[in-house]
């Protein structure tokens, strides 16, 4: 598996950076301000590709408690962007959730990790190479 280090500053025409969204499609933190700022969210659209971005919807604005999306709906909509990678082989998509980094989502980076571990990833899935670790540890 290819991994990445550091934060992702630039993309080669052939990536794309998959972050987390929220229901309004703000962008307005985090990866998704780097996304807006950077690789062509669009702001109001909550999911899907944009741009050189990908959003999968997280967090819910309209709850004041976090987590606020279910685990059950990230996966599905982790399970949709893995059929997306499969059609576009020619992209990889650089998913922006670190091993080390607190997410606003309310979820732990181990919980995510084990939510993108939910079926076959695509081989031009790039994860962050500590969140990869925490991919590879939720097998166990």
């Amino acid at each position: 598996m290819v991994t990445y280090k550091e934060n992702i500053t630039h993309l080669n025409s052939n990536q794309i950076f998959v972050f987390g969204s929220n229901t309004e499609g703000r962008h307005g933190k985090g990866a998704a301000l780097i996304a807006r700022n950077k690789f062509g969210a669009v702001y109001g659209q909550a999911k899907g590709i944009q741009g050189q971005s990908y959003a999968i919807v997280t967090k819910d604005l309209t709850k004041n408690t976090h987590p606020s999306i279910s685990n059950d709906e990230i996966v599905e909509q982790i399970k949709v962007l893995y059929q997306f990678a499969m059609l576009n082989i020619d992209k990889e998509f650089l998913i922006a959730y670190s091993g080390n980094s607190i997410n606003l989502n309310g979820y732990s980076a181990k919980e995510m990790a084990n939510m993108f571990n939910c079926s076959t990833i695509p081989s031009n899935i790039i994860f962050e190479e500590n969140f990869y670790k925490l991919i590879c540890t939720t097998l166990d």
